[in-house]
């Protein structure tokens, strides 16, 4: 063979190669591509999961869940907000719930005992706690916790957690309320500062960032307390439901953690 054809059929071979190279490369990004987008899909879940969480957390779950559904756009998550013990009687009584999110580590133990949460543990994605809020303009003169001796005050029930804390807060400073409104859940005692039916209330801290949004709130630290932990919890159908195994898994990312503090909640 003369060296002429040597270097054509040299010549084909090489390009041949380089084709077939090229046509792998092709070939494996393509295929990458596709197993990465059938990740993604895969990572997504369609459905509806029904979630109750305690009132403290009315705002912040608007923006927890649009971010939610930024990922999940075919899941809905439908909210029960109410005081933690009222939900944890709900869900006792029968009411379908998927995910618990409790105001306080007490009703999360109770709600627990119960069959619905048969196997289940919690997690804590929050802290949160209580102060002393005035109405807009401070209208009693309030200035510390011994001025609402004699003032109309808001609080909690005595069975949620905001009640819990306020009456330990009031035994620490050694206050008893001579006129005092009790209503269901904190979100009831922040409508009754916001629309000035009260000259003050017992709220958390996040109520207290909420209102001072339109209104010039007086703010007092509370002694003698520490903040409360939110765990949450699957019931026994939340484990069998994707949506709400999925928005569990969320609250506990940096995403969820980010929006929880800009409401003024403790993340860890």
């Amino acid at each position: 063979m003369n060296k002429s054809i040597r270097r054509a059929l040299y010549s084909f071979i090489t390009i041949s190669a380089g084709i077939s190279l090229v046509a792998c490369s092709s070939s494996d990004t393509a295929s990458t591509t596709t197993q990465n987008a059938s990740a993604t899909e895969a990572a997504r879940v369609s459905g509806t999961a029904s979630v109750f969480a305690a009132a403290s957390l009315t705002n912040v779950a608007e923006d927890l869940a649009a971010a939610f559904n930024e990922d999940n756009p075919d899941a809905k998550l439908e909210f029960n907000f109410a005081g933690s013990s009222a939900l944890v009687r709900q869900i006792s009584e029968g009411a379908p719930s998927d995910l618990f999110i409790s105001a306080d580590i007490d009703n999360m133990d109770d709600a627990l005992a119960l069959p619905e949460f048969a196997g289940a543990t919690s997690k804590v994605i929050a802290t949160n706690k209580l102060v002393l809020v005035t109405a807009d303009g401070n209208p009693g003169e309030i200035s510390e916790l011994a001025d609402v001796k004699d003032s109309l005050v808001a609080i909690c029930a005595p069975e949620v957690p905001c009640g819990t804390i306020t009456h330990e807060a009031l035994d620490y400073a050694d206050i008893e309320l001579n006129t005092s409104s009790e209503e269901a859940n904190v979100a009831d005692v922040a409508t009754k500062i916001s629309t000035g039916a009260v000259d003050a209330g017992f709220v958390y801290q996040t109520d207290a960032q909420s209102l001072a949004k339109t209104q010039d709130n007086t703010v007092i630290e509370l002694e003698g307390i520490d903040a409360n932990e939110y765990p949450m919890a699957l019931t026994t159908s939340g484990e069998d439901n994707e949506v709400a195994k999925a928005f569990a898994e969320f609250l506990s990312s940096d995403r969820a953690k980010e929006i929880l503090a800009s409401y003024g909640f403790g993340t860890n």
